[in-house]
């Protein structure tokens, strides 16, 4: 079966700075505490809503039965990361 490819999305600075802080799992109150772009909580939270839109982004809760569910009221107790569009996003903008 072959891949298939992904229609390059042009991604504000804010999403693109998420997405390569959630190579590996990271909690929100993490990536909020690490952006260096955006102070609001709100619009961080606005971009990953965005970046899980696009699928570039997938939650990664361990401690759920369904990890990959987050609630969007209770986005702090959320961990994310990138999916393998998210890398490969990240590849072909010379982001990694």
């Amino acid at each position: 079966m072959e891949r298939k490819k992904i229609t390059l999305i042009e991604l504000p600075e804010l999403e693109a700075e998420i997405l390569q802080l959630c190579i590996f799992p990271e909690a929100f109150e993490s990536i909020v505490a690490e952006v260096l772009t955006e102070t609001k909580v709100s619009v961080i939270g606005d971009a990953v809503k965005n970046l899980l839109h696009y699928k570039l982004l997938i939650a990664a809760n361990e401690q759920n039965s369904m990890p990959w569910l987050y609630d969007s009221d209770k986005m702090r107790e959320s961990s994310f990361k990138a999916t393998a569009n998210g890398v490969e996003w990240m590849e072909k903008n010379g982001q990694q």
